[in-house]
């Protein structure tokens, strides 16, 4: 017998298989063997006429995120305010590399269209033209049956800031979920977290079936591991000139002959955030060298027993202590006639005699 896993908690597992919800547990053996079961995932279940059903293995997946920890997500729902938070391009732009980053598919939802006005709209539609678009309001319903559609056969996923309806979004598509919703904060002008946890939702329209999650909201998105050379292939809007610059390495910030700065509108939003993401990527980038570096002074050899000492840092790299400049000076004749200034010179090999 198979089955979705929509829900994890502590060493329980509920699992969908029809129109059956069970509550299962999982074998030891895939415990043993490092294996961590996510929501979203496929999973073949023994004893399913028992009380506990168990979880003997799970298809391989074709995707996965750490956070939230779910598999095989067909797309990632990214939902952001008009108002009440206000739309924030810089984060939804770091939604959108992260996720590209996994391979998946943006969509970019915009709530509580009620309370904004045309300009934005048409600003927005301008900005993500790269991108699936819908505006919906939860408290009137305006857009919502277009959303819908897009969530059949589907598996989605939710993410965006606390605060911008996610939960209301799931309410209205399935009242029976009654989701926790919470109020802006009027003065920070953020929301407050009500998702503690992921769980699939199912979803019904015109006789199809399609599953949505929540996800816990955020206020930043930490950027994947990029070089700073990789970053623009992330934008779907520069594709076309990808390639065609005077310069193999160029950045499209400062360099001269740039087929992207001269063919996309370089007074866009979308291009200022480019910009800052370039700038925040060769930081990190640094970042990750430098750690790189200062772990390569520390050796590492095997003892005995099979398992890893840390040995000292070598000469290089250290300051040498005055016990150790002592020392040098007691192993050399005449000690007395050295010039103690001379001492940061000599190598270890010449303070031996």
């Amino acid at each position: 017998m198979e089955g979705l896993v929509t829900k994890v908690e502590a060493n329980f597992y509920s699992v969908v298989s029809g129109d059956q919800v069970m509550l299962c547990t999982q074998r030891a053996n895939i415990k043993k063997a490092g294996e961590t079961l996510r929501v979203g995932d496929r999973v073949t279940l023994e004893n399913s006429e028992d009380e506990r059903p168990v979880i003997v293995g799970f298809e391989p997946r074709r995707n996965e995120l750490q956070r939230p920890a779910m598999a095989n997500i067909d797309q990632v729902l990214l939902v952001m305010s008009c108002l009440q938070p206000d739309f924030n391009s810089n984060l939804i732009d770091r939604l959108i590399l992260s996720v590209r980053w996994e391979k998946l598919e943006p969509v970019i939802c915009v709530s509580k269209t009620d309370l904004a006005d045309e300009e934005l709209e048409e600003w927005l539609r301008e900005e993500y033209c790269e991108f699936p678009l819908y505006f919906f309001s939860s408290a009137t319903g305006e857009g919502l049956e277009a959303l819908e559609a897009t969530l059949m056969k589907k598996v989605s996923v939710l993410a965006g800031p606390s605060g911008v309806g996610k939960s209301s979004l799931i309410n209205r598509f399935n009242p029976d979920c009654h989701l926790s919703t919470g109020e802006v904060n009027q003065k920070l002008g953020t929301g407050k977290h009500t998702t503690r946890h992921v769980s699939l939702h199912p979803v019904y329209y015109k006789d199809q079936t399609g599953w949505i999650a929540d996800s816990p909201g955020f206020s930043a998105c930490e950027l994947p591991p990029l070089e700073a050379s990789e970053l623009a292939n992330y934008y779907p809007e520069f594709a076309r000139w990808l390639g065609k610059c005077e310069y193999n390495d160029c950045l499209h910030r400062e360099e001269e002959n740039c087929a992207i700065k001269e063919n996309c509108d370089t007074e866009s939003e979308r291009y200022y955030n480019y910009l800052r993401l370039l700038q925040e990527v060769e930081e990190r980038f640094r970042e990750r060298q430098d750690s790189r570096k200062s772990e390569d002074l520390t050796k590492k050899a095997v003892g005995k027993n099979l398992q890893n000492q840390v040995l000292k840092l070598g000469t290089v790299g250290r300051v040498r202590s005055r016990r150790t400049q002592k020392q040098a000076l007691e192993q050399i004749n005449n000690w007395a006639e050295l010039d103690p200034d001379a001492l940061e010179e000599l190598t270890p090999e010449e303070w031996r005699i």
